[in-house]
């Protein structure tokens, strides 16, 4: 199972030709945790570059229910394929925790399109890589259970570089039951019974109101 077969991404590595280039176009704003900073039907000026922090964007149901579609780290663009079509975007996008972005305006963004092929090769990447996510989210809907989605985001976001007690692994992002039942798409009540019985099952333990990934089960879904 590969990591970004998961709605959850890590950052992206550095570049520091793209960022320097970056630095020279558009402005940066910076976002509380929770904050809302675009909402469909809203018209984007510009791309986002995500600087430091976490966005998730995500879609509402006329019953409330909401879907996550992906969240989005250091390194990642967003807003490249409603900006390309002048379409208006039609997700809601927050900042999970203080998020710094860099938003390089339309006019300057379809001239770094044209004329810079680092800018070109980066936008091909980040969009490609969305495409991705959104097939493995399909491919997971359709075919995975409920348990199976759950275990995967789990392991898609153990920090794997300390062990605890011999067995253990935090996770990188701590999700209220909420939060899973938007990512898995399922409800709220199947959300708690599924992580009780992976607690059962040894397969995660809570400590402290911290979800820990036991080390063993996660190697056996990785293989």
């Amino acid at each position: 199972m590969q990591l970004d077969n998961s709605s959850f991404t890590l950052p992206n590595k550095r570049n520091a030709v793209l960022e320097r280039l970056i630095e020279c176009h558009g402005e940066t704003c910076v976002y509380p945790a929770r904050k809302i900073f675009l909402t469909p039907g809203q018209k984007l000026q510009g791309v986002y570059y995500i600087i430091t922090g976490r966005t998730r964007h995500y879609m509402i149901g006329t019953d409330g229910t909401e879907k996550i579609l992906y969240t989005l780290s250091d390194g990642w663009f967003y807003g490249e394929t409603p900006l390309s079509l002048r379409e208006s975007t039609g997700l809601f996008s927050q900042a999970e925790v203080e998020t710094r972005v860099r938003i390089i305006p339309y006019q300057d963004y379809e001239i770094l399109l044209d004329t810079n092929k680092v800018f070109r090769e980066a936008i091909l990447e980040s969009y490609s890589k969305k495409m991705l996510i959104m097939r493995h989210e399909i491919e997971s809907l359709a075919f995975n259970s409920c348990k199976d989605r759950l275990k995967r985001l789990f392991c898609s976001t153990a920090d794997t570089s300390y062990l605890l007690e011999n067995k253990w692994y935090n996770l990188k992002v701590h999700y209220t039951q909420q939060e899973l039942s938007a990512i898995i798409g399922s409800s709220r009540i199947t959300i708690s019974k599924t992580i009780k019985e992976l607690c059962n099952e040894d397969f995660i333990r809570i400590l402290n109101r911290n979800t820990q990934i036991n080390a063993a089960a996660y190697n056996k879904v990785m293989e």
